[in-house]
C-alpha cells in the first residue's frame, strides 16, 4: 500500500498578528497619556472676567455642587476626606457653577486652607467665550 504524503497548499499563507498588536498597545498607551483631565469644562457653567491667566503647571480640580464636591473628576462621598487627600504642594483649581452659593465656595476654600493647601485658585470663563 502506498501512502500520499500531505501536501500544504501553496496559496494559504499565515499572517502573524504580534506585530499588529503591539502597534494596538503603543496607540492605546500613546492615547492614554495624551487623555490628559477627564474633566470636561462645559459641564460647569463658570462666571465670566477680563483678568483671568491659564493654569500652566499640573493642577488638580474641584468642583463645588450644591449636593457635594467632585475631586479630580469623581463625586466625593466624603468631602473633608476628599479634599484633604489631595497632594500638598500641587496647585488645586476650585470651579463653581454661577448659582452655587458663595457659602459653599468659601466652605471648600476654608477646608482646603485648614489642610494644608497653598496654591488655590478660582477657575473663570473667560469674556467672549
Amino acid at each position: 500500500m502506498r501512502f500520499r504524503k500531505a501536501r500544504r497548499d501553496r496559496r494559504t499563507s499565515v499572517l502573524d498578528v504580534t506585530p499588529l498588536v503591539d502597534v494596538v498597545f503603543l496607540l492605546q498607551i500613546f492615547f492614554l497619556l495624551t487623555l490628559g483631565s477627564p474633566l470636561v469644562l462645559s459641564e460647569v457653567d463658570l462666571p465670566a472676567t477680563i483678568s483671568g491667566k491659564n493654569v500652566v503647571s499640573p493642577a488638580s480640580t474641584v468642583i463645588v455642587l450644591a449636593d457635594g464636591v467632585v475631586v479630580d473628576g469623581s463625586k466625593a462621598a466624603e468631602e473633608a476626606k476628599a479634599i484633604a487627600s489631595l497632594p500638598k504642594g500641587r496647585q488645586v483649581v476650585v470651579m463653581a457653577p454661577k448659582g452655587i452659593l458663595y457659602e459653599r465656595v468659601m466652605k471648600v476654600l476654608d477646608t482646603l486652607r485648614l489642610t494644608g493647601h497653598a496654591r488655590i485658585s478660582l477657575a473663570t470663563k473667560p469674556v467672549g467665550r
